[in-house]
């Protein structure tokens, strides 16, 4: 069972990954692939921007990388158990 989370948790970060590089090659946000990504990504950010707020430092959305640092600690915590 911990395998199969930590295989999800992974695939997480590997979305939010092709969604900040996909804004950076396309802004649009409606565009493809963005569109996809951003269906997943969004309700996961939405508790840092409620700490953060939508506008951060100089426009720079600092919630990828926020995310992807707790996703990270979460699959070690994982691992240590599994």
């Amino acid at each position: 069972m911990v395998v199969v989370v930590i295989g999800l948790l992974k695939l997480l970060q590997v979305i939010i990954f092709v969604d900040v590089v996909a804004s950076w090659l396309s802004p649009d946000p409606t565009a493809l692939p963005r569109r996809f990504t951003r269906l997943i990504v969004e309700p996961l950010y939405a508790p840092i921007y409620a700490i953060l707020g939508r506008s951060q430092l100089g426009g720079l959305d600092f919630s990828p990388m926020i995310m992807l640092f707790l996703l990270n600690y979460i699959v070690g915590t994982l691992n240590g158990l599994g």
